[in-house]
């Protein structure tokens, strides 16, 4: 039988100048490689989308939107850190190209679905879910989801056409392609906010309470208190851990789709209760 005993939680992500982030920095700015600079700048970027310290400086937004200049999320950073500063034509000039993109992808599925792949294929049950929730905490990056519901695509800005079409543009492709529960989250408020049809809003709607009762169900995890990551919750159950690694392999089928693997494992939510 499986054993499941007390390891070690989950730690945190390297912090802006500090050997291992720098290393990463450098990388990016060696390669311009998309997948590896849009992990370099989730290290490096604030909530205001300025650069942290350190090598961090030689990152722009800019420059991921000259080496990925058909991904709508270097343009969204564009717009929000435009705003912040008062550029209005900046910010409109971003949206633009963001609107207009082909896709919407901050890579943080490509690098975690390359780290679920190199899991050994016999580790241990609650060795794969302290492994698989430090893999997957890069999912819950997104460098502009908040400011795309709160300022570029608010109530107040949608009211002018243009930006109208921009944001229902940047709504269908999260709603359509989006690969995270965030993404879901900020495509429901949009649509909402944007008056899509109420069928389309209660397909949304749906995904979102099947997905997070999921994630509670097969979910092990707890934050702690003082802030510095993950624990197994207190009064734990095994079953519980081994539904978090069918989580985890869901994970790995889909290429770190969080949308897919909750659906994939949404109908084994009874048997683990």
């Amino acid at each position: 039988m499986a054993r499941c005993e007390i390891r070690q939680a989950p730690g945190t992500d390297p912090m802006p100048d500090t050997p291992v982030n720098n290393r990463l920095v450098l990388l990016a700015i060696e390669t311009s490689d998309p997948v590896v600079y849009a992990l370099a700048l989730s290290q490096c970027g604030d909530h205001g989308y300025n650069m942290a310290v350190g090598p961090c400086q030689g990152l722009s937004w800019e420059h991921w939107a000259n080496i990925d200049p058909d991904n709508a999320v270097p343009w969204l950073a564009i717009a929000a850190k435009a705003g912040n500063s008062g550029d209005r034509q900046r910010v409109e000039e971003a949206l633009a190209k963001a609107s207009m993109a082909s896709h919407f992808d901050t890579y943080s599925s490509t690098v975690s679905a390359i780290a679920l792949g190199a899991l050994p294929r016999d580790i241990a049950p609650l060795d794969k879910a302290v492994a698989g929730a430090d893999v997957i905490s890069v999912l819950g990056f997104s460098v502009t989801g908040v400011d795309i519901a709160a300022t570029l695509c608010s109530d107040i800005a949608v009211q002018a056409p243009t930006r109208r079409l921009q944001c229902t543009s940047i709504a269908n492709e999260l709603a359509d392609r989006g690969t995270t529960l965030l993404d879901l989250a900020v495509a429901l408020n949009l649509a909402r906010r944007l008056g899509f049809r109420k069928d389309r809003q209660a397909e949304l709607q749906n995904e979102q309470r099947n997905g997070a009762r999921a994630l509670v169900a097969h979910n092990p995890w707890t934050f702690t208190n003082d802030g510095t990551g993950l624990s197994l919750v207190s009064n734990f159950h095994c079953d519980t851990v081994l539904g978090y690694d069918e989580f985890i392999d869901a994970l790995q089928a889909t290429g770190a789709n969080e949308r897919a693997a909750l659906a994939a494992v949404a109908t084994a939510v009874q048997r683990i209760r």
